[in-house]
């Protein structure tokens, strides 16, 4: 369908962004003895651009700088500059006050996303929860600007910032009664939508096919979406789905004549009302308890290459890749796409790959496409690992890339006897995941966690967001929704984003956590191991680089419990440029808490450049109170 006036996708409107208000979480203390105090005059420049938090519906968003904006400033050294209020009346202009810097060069807005070094610093989209009432309001956490000078020392007086990011707003209307929860964009360009990108030269750190936010708050069919988006160029179509509170996914695609670029600085808009096919519009497929699976296309040496992948067309089709999985078929390196959404109303759910003797052993790439409604599982000695996917293993290479999971997910751990060592997982993806090289990449999770049950002794049990046990590289992914776990097993890591990746050959990088942990008298029975909590990885190994949380762990625990922004447990860890922002950790135990703002328990692991601008905390390591922020090693750049 191709653009015109009836339906105005993108209309493009200045964009007047926003000032941010921070927390005390992530407010610098820049007092250094010794050093000369300046005030800086700075403005958003451009005529595009002038400041605040607010729609004026005809030329875009109002942006204003606000108390506690802060930036920092690159030279010789590193200072961050805070602001007490604007200096004229429209809020466009303040006056920001820190340390002088030598030979300073560059500058970097918000200061609380910014790195030690100007050359580390990136921006990056992923991870974001629109409110209803306040639509925009999240955007302050992503209105990335940048500045560059060649004054220094007590001679900068002023600085202009620039823009980073666009704006897309979304006026959606779905059918009578359906309440929004997550909207998704997705592109199927070889191009593909940037979600991260160096601040120094512009370049793209990572694109990929699709970019979710949560919208919370939502109480009415009608709403405005406000998401942040990097400059890009499209050249063939743009998906836009929203996932409804009824697990149905609402979707439209428009198609372009030409390039379509994204350019920092503009709001562009588009009013969707969501109808029939006819309109452009589609829904999810069912996977309900009658649905049969049907074979795909297998002609032209269909699924031996990426290019050329089997294609899921429908529930069928899915049913019957489940089915070929379970009876044996493995799938060793073949290739699938899902180019639909589908909605899971089936009373229980079989995953693709159901044990160590049928596992899943391909490549899926699911399109940009989301899986909604209910996955219900429990454990049995036939299922022991749960997820869209339960368990995945090849002795060469895999990737799993490119899905949303916005369907919750109900598991329980059973009452198994005996005593068992084995690794179980559950995770909204991939439950259990080994191969030779794996990668999870630009996978998201929206949905709701509820794990319960289980035995003392039994299993050494992994729960994540996105996976739960798994050796992988995990990469550019998000988890936006809710856990919520209250099982006992011998050993237990809980994650937001990932339970446990196992080796120290594979990396977790650039994912963002932004939901919540709940603990309900969860137990564990080996003394030796705390139930360990990471707003990203409940047990860590290998590198860790350029993540972030932003989600609360809360709850009771009948077990001794270690507690970490980032990791619970970190074993064999490098820990780089990664941080968290947030002190929203209230947990209770019969035994003992350990908490640390960036890692519980720090075993064998080194943690440099995280949190650089978060301000000063205590308890940054549970397990070693006296630790303070490293330098980096520039080394393992």
């Amino acid at each position: 369908m191709k653009m015109n006036n009836v339906i105005p996708f993108f209309a493009v409107f200045p964009l007047i962004l926003m000032g941010c208000t921070q927390d005390e979480v992530i407010k610098e203390d820049t007092s250094v003895g010794g050093k000369e105090k300046i005030s800086v005059t700075v403005t958003q420049g451009g005529a595009i651009t002038r400041i605040s938090h607010e729609d004026d519906g005809a030329n875009g968003l109002i942006l204003k700088w606000t108390a506690n904006d802060a930036f920092k400033l690159y030279g010789t050294t590193t200072e961050v500059f805070t602001t007490t209020g604007p200096t004229d009346g429209d809020g466009k202009i303040a006056t920001f006050t820190g340390n002088a810097v030598e030979d300073a060069q560059h500058a970097f807005f918000p200061a609380s996303k910014a790195e030690k070094r100007w050359e580390d610093c990136y921006f990056n989209v992923i991870g974001q929860v629109i409110d209803a009432n306040a639509p925009f309001a999240h955007l302050s956490g992503y209105n990335f600007m940048t500045a560059q000078t060649t004054a220094s020392g007590t001679e900068i007086s002023e600085i202009s910032f620039k823009h980073k990011i666009a704006v897309l707003k979304f006026e959606v209307t779905l059918p009578d009664g359906i309440v929004p929860k997550y909207i998704t964009l997705s592109t199927q360009d070889d191009a593909g939508i940037a979600i991260s990108q160096k601040a120094s030269d512009e370049s793209n750190v990572t694109t990929v096919k699709q970019l979710t936010a949560a919208i919370s708050g939502a109480s009415s069919e009608n709403f405005t979406a406000y998401m942040a988006i990097l400059p890009s160029t499209l050249k063939e179509k743009l998906a836009l789905a929203v996932t409804g509170d009824d697990g149905m996914v609402y979707s439209y695609t428009v198609s372009f004549n030409g390039d379509f670029p994204y350019e920092a600085g503009k709001v562009y808009n588009s009013e969707l009302t969501f109808g029939g096919i006819e309109g452009g519009y589609g829904t999810a497929a069912i996977f309900d308890n009658d649905v049969i699976g049907n074979t795909w296309d297998q002609s032209d040496n269909k699924g031996s290459t990426k290019d050329n992948p089997y294609l899921i067309e429908s529930a069928g089709h899915l049913k019957y890749l489940i089915e070929q999985v379970e009876a044996g078929e493995h799938y060793v390196d073949k290739f699938f796409k899902l180019t639909t959404d589908i909605k899971v109303t089936a009373d229980t759910w079989t995953p693709i790959g159901i044990s160590y003797a049928n596992p899943f052993s391909g490549n899926f790439d699911g399109g940009g496409h989301t899986i909604s409604g209910e996955l219900k599982g429990s454990f049995s000695d036939d299922l022991q690992n749960f997820g869209f996917f339960g368990y995945l293993t090849t002795t060469s290479s895999m990737l799993i890339e490119n899905i949303h999971i916005a369907a919750n997910i109900t598991w329980s751990f059973a009452s198994p006897e005996g005593t068992s060592y084995a690794n179980l997982g559950v995770g909204g993806v991939i439950g259990n995941g080994h191969a030779q090289t794996m990668t999870v990449h630009n996978c998201t999770m929206s949905g709701e966690m509820q794990i319960s049950d289980g035995s003392l002794g039994y299993g050494f049990l992994h729960i994540g967001s996105i996976v739960g046990n798994i050796a992988a590289n995990i990469r550019n992914c998000s988890s936006i929704g809710k856990i919520n776990v209250g099982c006992k097993g011998g050993i237990i890591y809980i994650g937001g984003i990932v339970g446990g990746n196992n080796s120290t050959a594979n990396e977790t990088e650039h994912c963002i956590n932004t939901s919540s942990i709940t603990l309900s008298n969860t137990e564990r029975s080996n003394t030796n191991y705390a139930v360990s909590v990471g707003g990203i990885g409940g047990y860590l190994i290998g590198k860790v680089l350029g993540c972030c949380n932003q989600g609360s762990i809360t709850g009771h625990s009948l077990s001794s419990v270690d507690i970490g922004g980032i990791g619970g447990l970190t074993e064999l860890v490098k820990c780089h440029l990664s941080r968290n922002l947030t002190t929203d950790f209230n947990v209770t135990s019969e035994e003992t808490v350990r908490l640390g703002y960036l890692i519980g328990h720090l075993k064998s692991s080194t943690v440099y450049s995280c949190n650089e601008s978060v301000g000063k905390q205590t308890k940054w390591i549970g397990s070693d109170p006296a630790w303070t922020p490293t330098l980096d090693d520039e080394n393992e750049h």
